[in-house]
């Protein structure tokens, strides 16, 4: 029987049993290998960290059944018009974290063979933290400061090192995800809570000449002090996704430096660039060895165990980047 996490109630979780849809013409079924957990956007949703009127809200009710965002796996069933993949191939999805996935053939993406799958799985976070390269301009500026080193930060340091650029300052209060940081390609780091770090920041982001910003935390208090630390003309892009948007502020160096204040957000497919193109590119760079993932996988859990796992994301997020479930063992 397959079966899937899902959240019956507010900080509650549960493996339990589910029947697959029937499979359609241009469905493929896919065996779950492993999923990673979205650690911020999971814990926000499963806590209920977002005010009533967040697009959180809007979009996340309990029960909630969807629990996760990125897998990868083997197709084992395949629709009379499906005709791009096959039995056994190997693919990465956007799905929740489920045994079992019925679903579209054009969702998916095909992962080259040199690829091991624990490495594919980042291709959500990887996707997201694209759009912050794409809206940044990665590809034609020399410096950048990523404030929030953690998964998604991660992905962020390491566009940016397979992008070219030279100069990549990234802060964060943990010394443990700044050091995964610098093996993904990170030049500098400031540890500490940035609104500790403003003075440092502004300091090093004048004299350096570092007009990009990017906030991958969440956090609505950082746009206050993001803003402090900016240079004159910089931009800011925001990617950490807040369920309290209202307690983000702008505040007088918002016009007074004449910043740029860009939002970008996983669903935002600009430019042509879509899940499965993002993916593409991201397979690249994997193959080419210049998008270094290895280590970011700190945990594994049999989806059995689901609970002590969103509890280590919850409670001990300073000293956790990837949380994988792994559903080999799952009948």
């Amino acid at each position: 029987m397959p079966k899937r996490i899902i959240f019956p109630r507010k900080g509650e979780v549960v493996l339990e049993d589910f029947e697959l849809p029937a499979l359609q013409a241009q469905d493929v079924r896919i065996r779950t290998r492993y999923s990673l957990m979205s650690i911020g956007t999971e814990t926000t949703i499963l806590n209920q960290r977002y005010d009533a009127d967040s697009h959180f809200a809007e979009r996340f009710t309990f029960p909630q059944l969807k629990t996760g965002v990125q897998a990868v796996g083997y197709v084992e069933g395949i629709g009379s018009e499906v005709n791009d993949l096959k039995i056994g191939d190997r693919v990465f999805m956007r799905m929740a974290h489920g045994s079992h996935q019925v679903i579209p053939a054009s969702e998916c993406s095909l992962i080259p063979d040199p690829i091991d799958l624990k490495q594919a799985c980042w291709c959500g976070l990887a996707k997201t933290a694209f759009r912050a390269a794409w809206a940044g301009n990665f590809s034609s500026i020399n410096q950048v400061l990523i404030i929030g080193a953690g998964p998604v930060g991660q992905m962020a340091v390491r566009w940016a090192s397979a992008l070219g650029i030279q100069s990549i300052l990234i802060n964060d209060l943990s010394s443990f995800r700044l050091e995964h940081a610098v093996r993904g390609g990170a030049t500098s780091t400031v540890s500490g809570a940035i609104k500790s770090q403003v003075e440092r920041l502004a300091k090093i982001n004048r004299i350096n000449e570092i007009p990009t910003i990017v906030d991958t935390t969440g956090n609505p208090e950082v746009l206050q002090h993001a803003l402090a630390a900016a240079p004159m003309f910089g931009k800011i892009v925001m990617l950490g996704d807040t369920g309290y948007p209202n307690r983000q502020c702008l505040n007088s160096n918002f016009m007074s430096k004449g910043l740029i204040l860009q939002a970008v957000h996983d669903s935002h497919d600009l430019g042509g660039w879509t899940q499965q193109s993002i993916d593409r590119k991201f397979f690249s760079h994997l193959i080419e060895g210049d998008f270094n993932v290895s280590g970011l996988i700190t945990h594994d859990f049999s989806p059995a165990d689901c609970t002590k796992a969103y509890q280590l994301a919850k409670n001990s997020k300073e000293n956790v980047l990837g949380i994988l479930y792994d559903w080999s063992t799952t009948k």
